[in-house]
């Protein structure tokens, strides 16, 4: 059985530069951490004549053709799964903008690469997810997803006019990134949301020269982002956080609504949070809140949820 723990990402800054429409014409960039929340696949030999996969549902079939799961029927075609159970089990459900799809297609193919003695770097795994949800599933993804969960790390990754990524790990101290964990919470809107239809939307959207200039707004605070990080300059990082959020909240009616308006205002008005900004896509999923490590630690309930930086990405955890 072979095993294999990947982490989900939050995005601080930069996303939709990431998508092929826009950083094929401009090249874009992003700022991103992996986190302690993960996706785990189990790989085991099941059966001679048939497959088995877990996830919300459980299918069993005969051959490849017959499953409905669709990143599994992709990557079957890439690698073998004939007599294989296949068990995936998250820390936290789909819909929350954690990049959950992006976690599951890399976790999967690292396990089905090491299941047929295939070794991938880190890089070839991350282009192979990509090849994965973009060309073979044609997701209207972008990339930041693929590489942030197979390299882990906090990085600023950088999405060339040629199609290559660039991931350059952001060097920080132990106590500096200790101090940055501290002043990070995530919220929880329970509100799911299928973001598909929001980046649909969104891609529409950068055909228009107006939505454009908002992605090079978007892609103008890397930089200051990028600096206030080594500076540890909490308030600024806040600040930049939240100027992001207002200018993605251009991009589509979709990314927000009156009651994620409602919680963001709320949240902000109190003393010591200094930014926020909803993950992923929009529309619903979980807020990254920004504040003073004391306020932060004061936070607490159903609704928000701790994480600790992970650095690790896509791993094997157990092989026997």
């Amino acid at each position: 059985m072979i095993g294999v723990r990947t982490p989900f990402r939050i995005s601080l800054i930069g996303g939709t530069s990431d998508l092929p429409e826009y950083y094929k014409e401009f090249g874009g960039k992003v700022i991103s951490t992996s986190i302690n929340k993960y996706m785990y696949h189990f790989i085991h030999k099941y059966s001679a004549s048939e497959i088995q996969i877990k996830y919300s549902k459980t299918e069993i079939v005969k051959n490849k053709k017959e499953i409905k799961h669709p990143i599994v029927k992709a990557i079957s075609e890439i690698y073998g799964i004939e007599g294989l159970d296949i068990n995936s089990i998250a820390d936290i459900p789909k819909g929350t903008g954690l990049a959950s799809s992006s976690a599951y297609t890399v976790g999967l193919i690292n396990g089905l690469a090491n299941y047929h003695n295939q070794n991938l770097s880190k890089s070839d795994l991350a282009k192979l997810a990509c090849k994965v949800e973009l060309n073979i599933l044609n997701e209207p993804i972008g990339k930041q997803d693929q590489y942030a969960t197979a390299f882990g790390g906090f990085n600023k990754i950088i999405f060339n006019k040629n199609d290559s990524v660039r991931v350059k790990q952001l060097s920080l101290s132990n106590n500096g990134f200790n101090y940055l964990n501290s002043c990070m919470v995530l919220y929880k809107t329970n509100i799911s949301r299928n973001a598909s239809d929001i980046l649909n939307d969104q891609k529409k959207g950068l055909k228009q020269k107006v939505n454009k200039d908002y992605v090079h707004e978007i892609v103008s605070l890397v930089k200051p982002m990028e600096d206030a990080l080594k500076d540890l300059n909490i308030k600024k990082m806040g600040e930049i956080l939240t100027e992001n959020w207002e200018v993605k909240k251009k991009l589509s009616k979709s990314v927000t609504n009156n009651q994620i308006d409602k919680m963001n205002k709320d949240l902000l008005s109190q003393g010591g949070i200094y930014g926020s900004k909803l993950l992923g896509a929009g529309g619903g999923g979980y807020l990254l809140l920004i504040g003073e490590p004391k306020k932060i630690s004061t936070l607490s309930g159903e609704s928000f949820q701790d994480f600790r930086f992970d650095n690790t990405g896509s791993q094997i955890v157990y092989q026997d």
